[in-house]
């Protein structure tokens, strides 16, 4: 189950940089950048999505 662990690091760190990208331009400028929202958002549902195949499928 290496593969999960890989989703949820890349979860994680897609979360981090476009998370991070809106805080910064947001408080910055004041604007809402819909493609920061999205990817944040994306990877969001990949992390909850991996951490719900792990419950799911325990190690063998």
């Amino acid at each position: 189950m290496k593969i999960n662990l890989y989703l949820i690091q890349l979860g994680i760190i897609i979360i981090v940089i476009f998370a991070g990208t809106f805080t910064i331009r947001y408080f910055k400028t004041g604007e809402l950048l819909i493609d920061q929202i999205i990817g944040t958002s994306v990877g969001a549902a990949l992390l909850i999505g991996s951490l719900i195949w792990r419950k799911l499928n325990p190690r063998s």
